[in-house]
Order: C-alpha cells, then sequence, then structure tokens
C-alpha cells in the first residue's frame, strides 16, 4: 500500500490511526540510522532543497510527483512540516506523506529537523500539531503525536553535499560546536531558530543571530561555499551575505513574501556561491497564489 501513496499521494487522506503509525513508525527506524549532520557523497545528479512547507501537502505532492520518478534527484526538506497549514489537516497529511516517502526512498529523500518539529526540546508558538490530531482523530490523535514527536526526535539537523552546499533549517553551530546529537537544547537554539543579524524578526533574546563573517568562517571550516536555509519569511526567496546565503520557502502560506520557491543544485557542479544554484519559483502552479 505504501508504494502505492507515491503515484497517488491522496490515499493518505483515506489511512486511519493504525496506518498513520505504522507509516510513522517506519520512518523513525530509517531515520534512526542517520547521524545529526549529513554528508551526502553523490557528485552525480540534482539536489532539490525544500523549503519551509508548513502543511502544505498540495505543494510537496506537486514536488514529489515531479522529481520522484528520476532515479538521479535527490529530496532534501528542510524543515517545519506542520502548524499554519493552508488546507485542514495538511500538516497530518504532509507529515505522514513524507515519512512513506523517506521509508521507500531513504537515500534519495532526506527530511531536516525544523523548530517546528523540535517543540519538544524548545517552545515553539503557535504549535498546533497536536490539537490537529485529536480534533481529527479523538483520543487516537494523542498516539498519534506520541509517535510523531518520536520521529522528529530522530531527523537530522543539518546536510551537506560533496561539492559545498550545507543547509540547515536556519542556521549553524556557534562557537565550533560539534553537531554529535539531534536533539540538545543548546544546537536546537542554533541550528534551528538562529536569525540572520539584521533580521527584523524578534524571537526571543535567547534566539542566536549571525552575520556574514560568521557564515563564512563556519562554511570554510567545512569546506564549503553556500549556505541554504528558511526559517525567515522576511528573507524568503532573498540571496545574501555576498551571494553566499539563500533563504527559501515552499508553501502557499507564505507565497507573498517571496514566492514558492527550491533551489536546484547540480551535484556535478563545483558550488561557489548562489550564481551556481537555479532558484526556481513555482509559484504559478499555483494560481490562487500568484
Amino acid at each position: 500500500m505504501l508504494s502505492e501513496v507515491v503515484s497517488n499521494p491522496d490515499l493518505v487522506r483515506e489511512f486511519g490511526p493504525d496506518d498513520i503509525i505504522e507509516s510513522l513508525s517506519k520512518a523513525k527506524e530509517v531515520l534512526f540510522e542517520e547521524p545529526p549532520f549529513l554528508n551526502l557523497k553523490s557528485s552525480e545528479g540534482e539536489a532539490i532543497f525544500i523549503g519551509d512547507t508548513h502543511g502544505d501537502f498540495r505543494v510537496t505532492k506537486y514536488i514529489v510527483q515531479r522529481f520522484i520518478k528520476e532515479s538521479d534527484k535527490l529530496l532534501i526538506f528542510i524543515g517545519d512540516y506542520i502548524d499554519r497549514e493552508p488546507e485542514p489537516e495538511g500538516a497530518i497529511y504532509n507529515v505522514v506523506f513524507l515519512c512513506i516517502l523517506k521509508t521507500l526512498f531513504p537515500n534519495r529523500v532526506y527530511l531536516l529537523k525544523g523548530n517546528h518539529e523540535a517543540h519538544y526540546a524548545v517552545f515553539c508558538y503557535p504549535y498546533e500539531f497536536d490539537k490537529v490530531l485529536i480534533d481529527t482523530f479523538g483520543s487516537f490523535g494523542v498516539k498519534i503525536h506520541k509517535i510523531a514527536v518520536e520521529v522528529f526526535r530522530e531527523m537530522p539537523l543539518m546536510i551537506k553535499t560533496k561539492n559545498g552546499v550545507i543547509a540547515s533549517h536556519a542556521g549553524f553551530p556557534m562557537n565550533s560546536k560539534l553537531i554529535d546529537d539531534k536533539s540538545r537544547r543548546d544546537l536546537i537554539l542554533d541550528i534551528l531558530w538562529a536569525d540572520v543579524e539584521n533580521s527584523p524578526i524578534f524571537r526571543g533574546y535567547e534566539i542566536p543571530r549571525f552575520n556574514e563573517d560568521r557564515l563564512i568562517e563556519f562554511l570554510q571550516s567545512h569546506n564549503a561555499s553556500l549556505f541554504i536555509r528558511g526559517h525567515d519569511p522576511y528573507l524568503a526567496g532573498k540571496i545574501i551575505f555576498s551571494k553566499k546565503c539563500i533563504t527559501i520557502f515552499t508553501s502557499r502560506r507564505y507565497a507573498l513574501y517571496g514566492g514558492i520557491k527550491i533551489a536546484r543544485v547540480n551535484l556535478a557542479q563545483k558550488i561557489e556561491n548562489a550564481d551556481n544554484v537555479f532558484l526556481e519559483d513555482i509559484t504559478s502552479y499555483f494560481p490562487a497564489f500568484e
């Protein structure tokens, strides 16, 4: 049944609690085997980086159905799969569908953790996923949420391609910290919550900010040249820091900020900066949100 979902993603709308729990549990086993910081070895094909989807099942379906049939395409989602969903129960379908993909294509689909998936460690507002599950499945929603959080715990924090791209949901570890834990609070704050120094967003005094110098220092220390992130809608679709940083969102909820964008990276090409990346705007495929 899981393989049928690839060609017909809307089948997940028919899943009952047991089907959802089984799908989440299988993905948890696959994610458990991945380290906090993934290093991809491929030097062929293309990596598609997908920003915050925030329960936008429709956009996720479009991206997957467009690229998953091509065996040389990697899909790298950089977190925030839940909350602020633009369609009813979209976060549920989004998470279940992505978990099925991770199970079926463990070496082609990568699910990084976002700050909304790390609510268990650092309070995130608004966090609506637990309520959506209970409203949809009643008391079974509590059990589904428990399994979902176990899945979120196992999601990695960062990923690096062989040709010089590093991606995470928001930032990178400050003060040369090792990325050796998926759920340590200081790493979650640095990697899943950080903002650019001049961002207009204020999330709290403990949330770190980084500037161009700190980013370039981090990239150089990992033999990388470009950082891809999400998290900040005010920077959505923008390239900053001497073309060393791209921020993308891939959700209709945030289309008015910077479009619905994906970043396409040729894995066979040495990446020097954002000029070597195709930042594709797919907003036109969702005309109601142009």
